[in-house]
């Protein structure tokens, strides 16, 4: 499977996971930080299990933990814990016909991120891309 059907099935995770959060939260006799924890949990023990399955362990020294490699990687995690933590308890609070759709806004902020820091270039189309997604997510959201 390459990267675009790989994108499709994590669109679909994430929509799933939105629905099923909202169900989780909706009455009330639970936080989101409760199923938060939970959810990060799975998701760390499946995360720790593809990668030692898939050897990507296999040399490690401790001092890896040093490399920019690592340290991107441990920031990436800070980033993850705040973009999901916020989420989950944004569809705590209200309907997730708002706030999935400014959620996804990351969509715009990730393709801007990559054109200012990882030199991709800005052609017309993807600007024109940009704007219809932030004008989409607007109108959604409103």
């Amino acid at each position: 499977m390459g990267y675009v059907g790989w994108a499709l099935l994590g669109m679909v995770g994430y929509s799933l996971v939105t629905l099923l959060v909202k169900l989780a939260t909706r009455a009330g006799d639970v936080s989101s930080s409760y199923v938060l924890a939970i959810a990060v949990s799975i998701v760390g023990l499946g995360a720790w299990a593809i990668a030692l399955l898939r050897g990507d362990f296999a040399g490690f020294v401790l001092s890896d933990l040093a490399k920019p490699s690592a340290l991107w990687s441990f920031a990436t995690g800070i980033a993850l814990i705040v973009a999901v933590a916020s989420l989950f308890r944004a569809l705590s609070l209200g309907p997730a016909t708002e706030v999935v759709p400014i959620y996804g806004m990351f969509v715009v902020g990730g393709a801007l991120l990559g054109i200012v820091f990882l030199n991709e270039p800005l052609t017309y189309r993807k600007l024109l891309g940009i704007l219809f997604a932030a004008l989409s997510i607007y109108f959604i959201a409103r």
